[in-house]
């Protein structure tokens, strides 16, 4: 009994560690899953890593209501995203088609990178809109290029076949 007081009395501190040095491992999964939706931006993320990392069948709930709530900052969200279109592809697809124009350019980055590294589920009939909507962007991001890499917006052009955007 001692030995659970202890570890709840763990959990609760956990804002007040270094992220590296929390064991995320011998968290429960529980207790993750209310770590993923948290105020703790950092351990939120490695939460909901960790949750991917153990196939949990709440991950693609989380990661869905964190996008569907716009909740936390853009990396937590970015992480969101690529968590969910590995155990979700459908309703990340949905996500992308409904938030690319407008979303934050570092979730647009992530949204290249999932297009990059996983180009058969990117057909241009169904995902034609994402597509486009992104090379638009692409074209208007001038204030906000720093936030879309170099390397993912070079292999996107090349993988997709787009000439230079100007």
């Amino acid at each position: 009994m001692n030995r659970n007081n202890n570890d709840l009395q763990e959990w609760n501190n956990l804002s007040l560690m270094n992220d590296e040095d929390i064991d995320y491992t011998v968290i429960p999964e529980a207790v993750l899953q209310e770590l993923a939706l948290g105020n703790e931006l950092y351990i939120a993320t490695s939460a909901l890593v960790e949750l991917w990392m153990r196939e949990s069948s709440a991950v693609a709930t989380i990661a869905g209501k964190i996008l569907s709530t716009s909740h936390g900052d853009c990396y937590l969200q970015a992480t969101a995203l690529d968590v969910l279109f590995s155990a979700d592809k459908e309703q990340a697809l949905n996500y992308m088609s409904e938030k690319v124009a407008d979303c934050e350019p570092l979730l647009l980055n992530e949204m290249m990178t999932l297009m990059i590294e996983n180009p058969s589920d990117f057909v241009p009939s169904s995902t034609s809109t994402i597509f486009q909507t992104i090379i638009e962007r692409l074209k208007n991001l001038r204030d906000e290029q720093e936030w879309i890499e170099p390397d993912v917006q070079q292999d996107f052009m090349q993988l997709y076949h787009v000439s230079a955007i100007a």
